[in-house]
Formats: structure tokens, C-alpha cells, sequence
């Protein structure tokens, strides 16, 4: 999904506990298990934040799901890029990586240096106000192409 355009990656997962679990194996499962989700999950998505006064979100592929082969790519893309900025091998570019259980890491602290930075925090103040656009309700409908 492009996102007020970024990327943002979205994955479909089910629970294993979930009684369709085992029929649900890849993203052609889906239509064939639970025909319109894929439809009204892409829609939720692309409108979820416009009543927000936000444009619809885009998609990339056409809008299509990728399958399963392509998620894991991302995945694992993703988790490579993590391990090289918790291991000091990319900029951080501001991020503050400390952390206290990634093994091997630079960045690694003790737990008391943890709390230390946590005694040091100024007290948390009084909350905003908040605004009561979050009280109005929305609704949507999908419309038939």
C-alpha cells in the first residue's frame, strides 16, 4: 500500500489456531475459501482514512495481493535491513538503537542502564485534550463496479 505516499507493507496472516488455518495457505486460498475478503479488505484500506480528510491510499501492483514467495522476500528483506542498523553496519540516521536483549549488537545496554534512562525521563504531563472528531462515526459502503 502506498500511505500519504511511503510505503507500507500490509501482510494477510490467519492464526493457526483458526479453523481455516489449514486451507489458507497462500493469498489464492483466500478468494477461493472467503470469496469478496481480499475485495473488502483492499477497499477498508484505501478508505480508512479519508474521513479523516486524508486522500484514499494507493496500491501498488495494480492493487493485486502478492502470494506468499513474495511476502517472505519482503520479510526477510526487511529483517536483513534490521540486522545491519542493530549491528552498526547502516546509519541510523537519528535512531536511537539501544536496546537490551539483541545479542552482539553495539548498541546493547545492561537492564539498569535501561532504567537509568527511564529514571532520568521527565514525568510524564497532563494528557491533550482530545478532539472530538474522534467521537463522530463513519460509515462507508461499497460500492458495485
Amino acid at each position: 500500500m502506498i500511505d500519504e505516499g511511503e510505503t507500507d507493507w500490509k501482510g494477510m496472516v490467519i492464526d493457526v489456531t483458526d479453523p481455516l488455518a489449514a486451507q489458507l495457505n497462500d493469498i489464492g486460498d483466500i478468494d477461493k475459501m472467503m470469496p469478496g475478503y481480499l475485495d473488502a479488505t483492499r477497499e477498508w484500506f484505501r478508505i480508512y482514512k479519508m474521513p479523516a480528510d486524508k486522500p484514499p491510499n494507493k496500491f501498488a501492483f495494480d492493487g493485486k495481493f502478492q502470494n506468499k514467495a513474495f511476502a517472505t522476500d519482503i520479510i526477510n528483506q526487511t529483517n536483513e535491513q534490521w540486522k545491519k542498523l542493530i549491528t552498526k553496519q547502516a546509519d541510523p540516521g537519528g535512531l536511537n538503537c539501544s536496546n537490551t536483549t539483541c545479542d552482539g549488537s553495539p548498541y546493547k545496554i545492561e537492564g539498569s542502564a535501561a532504567n537509568d534512562v527511564i529514571d532520568k525521563s521527565p514525568p510524564p504531563g497532563p494528557g491533550a485534550p482530545i478532539d472530538e472528531v474522534v467521537n463522530k462515526w463513519h460509515y462507508t459502503a461499497l460500492l458495485e463496479k
